[in-house]
């Protein structure tokens, strides 16, 4: 396991505190724990956000669908 020093303003790190007690309930490693648990919600938010990009451009894109009338042996041809 590595160690990270980081910098925080006096607001962040009372807002960490709480939140690790909360979450992990003042556990031995909480801090950690919950730095890590932020770390993979993060990643989480920043794949859905990309995946929704990605299927908003593909609903955008004109693929005609549907559009047309056909027979039902033209159906069972394709």
């Amino acid at each position: 396991m590595k160690q990270v020093v980081l910098s925080l303003n006096d607001e962040s790190e009372k807002r960490l505190r709480r939140l690790a007690l909360q979450v992990n309930e003042g556990k031995k490693g909480a801090l950690s724990k919950t730095v890590e648990e932020a770390l993979f919600e993060l990643e989480k938010q920043r794949l859905q956000r990309k995946s929704l990009a990605r299927l908003m451009e593909l609903a955008n894109q004109d693929l005609m669908l549907g559009v047309g009338k056909f027979d039902r042996e033209e159906a069972y041809r394709r």
